[in-house]
């Protein structure tokens, strides 16, 4: 049994296998106290960049790690295209700004405001003959824009840089986003047709993490009707079929009646997710490709998805209910999630009516995980992420992490950003209580990130995905 975990790199001048490195050795940890972890490095024959290597753990199941390296794509941002995508943010009114970063919008509109008043008054003064040239206080205007153009230049344009770009689409950014958008497809498409791996995980960091959701949901257009194994000539289906055994159990009851009943608490959440994981057992024995259960995003600025992906809150959530964004749950269609195949298929005597979950039904089959440092104030962590069910779903489990007790300061630090999986410990308890512990994530003691991401990636869960020939979950026919 094999699995392929795909990292997806955030914002930044990021160097090739950088990311991947960490992230193996924190999601493989050490056999003894000190000690270094083990995996081998091979060539990565679906990447046509020499650089990148696929990681590979040891062990009776076998995960492959891949990188998604997009960096190189955003050569050639400038100051214009920064600038651009800032102003549509600072424009907006505050009823389309997400709560979350409320206090850093009005801060930044306060300061430019500010600056275009010193500046107009200095213009205003020196004309009018107020001040002497030599004396007037307002000469020092052009250089300290100066400094501020320095500093976009070189520090917020090495890394805003890059969001505007993606986030933006406008025409001189199209080609950029739609060739990173092709290539993550290209890679995801690559490893399932490899054939090799019987799950997948997505796992992206910051805007990562956008791509991430873009090209999981792309892909999912190419799988969402097909149940090959649903044919005539299928006996084992037939016979089945014939002792009066529902094919689509999950698909047609049990997953949205499981999304109805979300109501926003962690039990509800673990239920639905328990559903998912069904579903896709479901859908595999049918015979749909789909490999991807997990998407986990950490540090996700899809906290603030109407802002970045929307015109406006109002226009966001019309893009949901039109299905141009997929949401988890899934936005309800005729049947559930799905709708009915137009024509049936005879199983022996027996007409069938196969139900495949529509275009923007992604997560009906995958689980996603949103890791986040709580900023309170809009201040005081990582505030580019945040939780993600207010605006996504919710379908989507949010974990509020931390970093161990010496340096939990970082956990309250814009710096948090980059530090999702630089520790190589951590307790379990916590984590072993959340499928009991109602409070656990709302009033408990938070994990620490590297803990909720090896939980949530679980690597050692492969066995309770592969579908036995009755098309039911393994765990449960072993026991």
């Amino acid at each position: 049994m094999k699995q392929a975990v795909v990292v997806i790199h955030g914002i930044g001048e990021q160097r090739p296998m950088d990311t991947l490195r960490s992230f193996v050795e924190a999601m493989i940890p050490a056999d003894t106290p000190g000690g270094t972890p083990f995996y081998w490095s091979k060539p990565d024959r679906l990447s046509r960049n020499f650089d990148l290597r696929v990681l590979k753990s040891s062990g009776r199941t076998t995960t492959d790690f891949y990188e998604y390296y997009w960096a190189h794509k955003m050569q050639g941002t400038k100051l214009g295209h920064l600038l651009g995508w800032l102003w549509d943010i600072f424009k907006r009114p505050r009823r389309d700004i997400p709560d979350a970063i409320v206090p850093i919008w009005r801060t930044t509109r306060w300061t430019v405001l500010l600056l275009l008043l010193l500046v107009a008054t200095g213009t205003l003064a020196t004309a009018w003959g107020t001040f002497d040239h030599d004396g007037n206080p307002f000469a020092l205007m052009p250089l300290l824009l100066g400094a501020i153009g320095l500093g976009l230049r070189y520090s917020a344009l090495s890394y805003l840089g890059d969001a505007a770009r993606y986030l933006s689409p406008n025409p001189q950014n199209v080609m950029v986003r739609e060739q990173i958008r092709a290539d993550g497809v290209e890679l995801l498409r690559a490893l399932h047709n490899k054939g090799d791996y019987d799950r997948i995980i997505v796992v992206g960091h910051s805007l990562g993490s956008v791509i991430a959701y873009d090209i999981v949901g792309y892909l999912w257009h190419e799988h969402h009707d097909q149940l090959t194994k649903v044919v005539p000539s299928n006996l084992a289906l037939a016979a089945r079929y014939a002792n009066h055994e529902a094919l689509q159990p999950v698909v047609k009851d049990t997953l949205p009646n499981a999304g109805a009943a979300l109501d926003g608490s962690l039990g509800s959440t673990l239920r639905f997710r328990e559903q998912q994981a069904a579903a896709f057992i479901e859908q595999r024995g049918l015979g749909n490709p789909w490999r991807i259960t997990d998407l986990v995003t950490v540090g996700s600025p899809m906290a603030h998805a109407s802002l970045l992906l929307g015109r406006s809150v109002s226009d966001f959530k019309q893009r949901i209910e039109r299905r141009e964004a997929p949401a988890c749950p899934p936005t309800e269609d005729d049947k559930g999630y799905g709708y009915n195949a137009r024509q049936p298929v005879m199983l022996g005597q027996k007409p069938f009516t196969a139900q495949y979950l529509h275009h923007a039904a992604a997560f009906a089959v995958t689980r996603w995980t949103n890791l986040y440092f709580p900023a309170p104030f809009g201040l005081f962590g990582d505030i580019v992420s945040g939780p993600v069910k207010p605006v996504m779903g919710n379908g989507v489990l949010d974990l509020p992490v931390t970093v161990s007790r010496w340096r939990g300061w970082l956990a309250r630090s814009w710096l948090s950003h980059t530090k999702y999986w630089s520790e190589r410990g951590g307790d379990q308890g916590y984590l072993g209580a959340l499928t009991t512990d109602e409070h656990a994530i709302s009033k408990g003691k938070r994990p620490s990130a590297t803990e909720a991401l090896r939980w949530a990636v679980d690597l050692k869960g492969l066995r309770s995905f592969r579908p036995t020939p009755a098309g039911e979950p393994l765990a449960e026919a072993e026991a």
